[in-house]
C-alpha cells in the first residue's frame, strides 16, 4: 500500500511572478472586470461633467445608485460562493486520501495511449494458524498493451511449507503455483512475477503483455502494511494496478495538493485536478 501524505500547498510564487500579480498594469483581471470602482468613477464623472443648465435627473441619479449596490452585492454573493465551492472541494479532497479511486485520463490531461499493468498491489494478511489446503482468493482486473480488460484471479494456497500464489483468469491456470516467503517478522519478504509466457495463457492476449510480465508486489520493507502472517481471519486483497484502457485509470490516493486552480490528488506520483475523479471506492 502506498505512503500517504499529507495536504500541502502549491509552491509560493516566484519574486517576478509576485511583482507581476501586485502591478495594476499587468492585473489584466483588475482591468478587464467591471466593479464598484468603475462605477463610482463614472458616476463621480458624470456629475462632474453634467450641463449646469441641464442637471441629471434625480430619479435616475438614484436609480443608478441601486444599480451600483446591486451590482456590488452580486460580487460579494460570487465570492462568498467561489469560497465555499473551494472549501467544499477540499474536504471532499482530503476525504479521498487513502481511497482508491477512478479518473478520467483526457480530463486530467494525460496521455490516451493504453497502459498495460506491470503490476499488482498486494496488501493484508494471510491467516498464520491456517490449516493445509485452505484457499484464500482475491480478484482484479488488468490490462494489455491494447488495452484489453482482463479479469485475474489469484488463489492463495496454504501448504505443508507455506502459502503459495496461483494465477488464474476465467477458470484457466497462468504458470504453475508460486511460493510466498515471509521473514522472520513475519512479512513478506519478496514480490513475484508472473511471466509473460505465463499470462499468454490468457485468451486472446498473446504477445500483449510487458516483456518482463506482471509483479505481484507485496509491499517494501518500509512498508507497515505489506503482506504479512497474522492471526484471524484474512484480510488480503489487491490494493491497485497501474494499467489502464486508454480512457480511465484507477489509484489510491496518497495526498491533496491545493492549488489556485482548484485541490490536485497525488496518485501513483502524478498529480491529478480533482474535477477529474469520476469514482470512489470504498
Amino acid at each position: 500500500m502506498t505512503t500517504v501524505y499529507p495536504i500541502s500547498s502549491a509552491l509560493p510564487p516566484s519574486p517576478s511572478a509576485a511583482a507581476a500579480s501586485s502591478d495594476p498594469t499587468t492585473d489584466t483581471s483588475a482591468n478587464n472586470q467591471l466593479n464598484e470602482n468603475t462605477f463610482l468613477t463614472l458616476l463621480v464623472a458624470q456629475l462632474k461633467y453634467q450641463d449646469p443648465m441641464n442637471p441629471a435627473d434625480s430619479t435616475q441619479f438614484l436609480t443608478q445608485t441601486a444599480q451600483f449596490t446591486e451590482v456590488e452585492t452580486l460580487q460579494q454573493m460570487e465570492t462568498a460562493q467561489a469560497a465555499t465551492q473551494s472549501a467544499n472541494q477540499l474536504l471532499a479532497a482530503s476525504a479521498m486520501v487513502g481511497r482508491p479511486v477512478t479518473y478520467s485520463l483526457a480530463a486530467s490531461g494525460a496521455s490516451a495511449t493504453p497502459t498495460p499493468t506491470s503490476t499488482i498491489s498486494v496488501r493484508g494478511s494471510l491467516p498464520s494458524d491456517a490449516a493445509d489446503g485452505v484457499t484464500e482468493v482475491t480478484t482484479t482486473n488488468v490490462f494489455t498493451s491494447q488495452g484489453a480488460e482482463v479479469p485475474l484471479e489469484l488463489d492463495f494456497t496454504k501448504t505443508s511449507s507455506g502459502w503459495t500464489v496461483q494465477t488464474l483468469s476465467n477458470g484457466s491456470k497462468l504458470g504453475s503455483p508460486e511460493a510466498i516467503t515471509f521473514d522472520s517478522s513475519g512479512h513478506a519478504s519478496n514480490d513475484l512475477t508472473i511471466p509473460a509466457s505465463a499470462l499468454d495463457g490468457a485468451v486472446g492476449t498473446a504477445g500483449d503483455w510487458p516483456a518482463t510480465g506482471i509483479t505481484l508486489g507485496f509491499g517494501s520493507a518500509d512498508d507497515a502494511t505489506r503482506l504479512q502472517l497474522a492471526s484471524g481471519p484474512s484480510t488480503v486483497g489487491v490494493a491497485e494496478q497501474d494499467g489502464n484502457d486508454g480512457q480511465t485509470a484507477t489509484g489510491i490516493v496518497t495526498g491533496v495538493h491545493i492549488t489556485s486552480d482548484g485541490p490536485q490528488l497525488s496518485i501513483g506520483g502524478q498529480l491529478i485536478p480533482f474535477a477529474s475523479i469520476t469514482d470512489v471506492s470504498e
